[in-house]
């Protein structure tokens, strides 16, 4: 009997006969990481000359990220034993680590006693730099990086449910940028166009790429992981910021989408660990699956968000706006305010498909942010079987949080 992740624990998917279930998982069924090409990589770009000058400052993923920084760093210190560097969470707007995330973040590699951690607050202008404005809004960035040396920027690449992918630009914007401009590229995402793996014509895409020219760092080194689950590595890529990440977008792209030539009755988007911690995460699950369903059809989202709701910013301007037609609204403003991308694009979605979900998070919490809740998966199977029809075709897409549909 298939079944589906809920934490640590799993749901049966009890199917009626004639019922049909097609299954999609990342495809990371590979071999093991070829170290030898990161480490070839780091000598072509003098790696040791980038260590002489004095400690470097590493930017790294915070705990929302299935990053395998400290797989990375560890095997960094066996080539390089003379590495010393400190370190800061490119947090953008999500609250800082606390004591567990950090240990997360760095699982697998020892950090020095002397080796100084810091986080990034978005609203903390006076720790930061201004780089410049665009548009009339001023680009701010963490004074850190311009404090050391050299930076060495290690991320993951994956698809981004609407910056097309997430990685490599990210790092800075929003990774450790001011709050108002992550505002203003976020509202970008109200658009219909800013969908997962695109890049190309993405209004979210082409702002980052425009912020980020604006930035002009002394030594920057980047170093893109793409995963499989389980933090397993599957290839490295390093070099300049944007040639790291294009390269490491083209293998994203075969690991983490599918070809989906047919809509489905019900999708089922599975979300998996660390993405499964909150409901401000559930929407990845969404709208990287959206596309296979059916018009009219279910798309049920399943995950435990055991931390809640995970952006109260987010839940406050539910609360406001407390219609659709109040949400519509505001997403088309000239200064939409921060997070209304998130439920203008899931009360459109609501228009076409069925959104549904199964967590632990309160009934009235998911209504209020426009998603109906589930009681279990064979009640939402049943709500699609209307009397003359007895059977569904049903999408369990594993992982769902990374893995995203690609329509034929």
């Amino acid at each position: 009997m298939p079944k589906v992740a809920y934490g640590a624990e799993e749901i049966d998917i009890d199917l009626d006969p004639g019922d049909t279930l097609t299954e999609k998982e990342p495809n990371d069924d590979t071999g093991e990481w070829q170290r030898e090409a990161l480490r070839q990589a780091l000598e072509t770009n003098h790696f040791n000359d980038l260590l002489t000058g004095g400690k470097p400052l590493v930017v790294v993923n915070d705990a929302f990220r299935p990053t395998p920084t400290g797989q990375v760093l560890s095997q960094i210190k066996q080539w390089y034993p003379e590495f010393q560097a400190d370190y800061i969470v490119a947090c953008g707007n999500h609250p800082p680590p606390g004591k567990d995330d950090l240990a997360a973040i760095f699982k697998g590699f020892q950090r020095p006693d002397d080796a100084r951690i810091y986080s990034h607050d978005s609203r903390d202008i006076d720790s930061m730099t201004e780089i410049g404005d665009i548009a009339g809004d001023k680009l701010f960035l963490n004074r850190m990086i311009f404090e050391y040396p050299a930076v060495i920027i290690i991320g993951s690449v994956e698809p981004h449910y609407f910056a097309g992918y997430t990685g490599g630009r990210k790092s800075l914007i929003p990774g450790l940028a001011n709050i108002d401009i992550n505002r203003r590229n976020h509202a970008l995402a109200v658009s219909e166009d800013a969908q997962p793996l695109r890049l190309k014509g993405n209004p979210v895409a082409d702002d980052l790429d425009r912020l980020i020219k604006m930035v002009k760092l002394p030594v920057v080194l980047s170093i893109q992981i793409v995963t499989g689950r389980h933090q397993k590595v599957i290839e490295c890529f390093a070099g300049p910021l944007k040639e790291s990440f294009e390269d490491a977008v083209s293998v994203a792209e075969q690991v983490y989408s599918f070809d989906c030539s047919r809509q489905f009755d019900l999708v089922i988007a599975e979300m998996r660990p660390p993405l499964d911690r909150n409901l401000y995460q559930l929407q990845k699950a969404i709208e990287n699956t959206a596309a296979a369903v059916r018009d009219g059809g279910t798309l049920l989202a399943v995950s435990e968000c055991r931390e809640g709701i995970g952006n109260e910013e987010f839940y406050e301007l539910a609360q406001q706006l407390k219609n659709e037609e109040m949400v519509l609204s505001h997403s088309e403003a000239d200064n939409p305010p921060m997070g209304i991308h998130k439920l203008s694009r899931i009360v459109r979605l609501a228009k076409r498909i069925n959104i549904r979900a199964l967590t632990g998070v309160k009934n009235e919490i998911l209504e209020r942010v426009f998603i109906e809740p589930a009681v279990s998966i064979e009640a939402e199977m049943q709500k699609l079987k209307p009397k003359e029809k007895d059977k569904i075709d049903i999408l369990l897409v594993r992982d769902a949080g990374l893995l995203a549909t690609k329509l034929n």
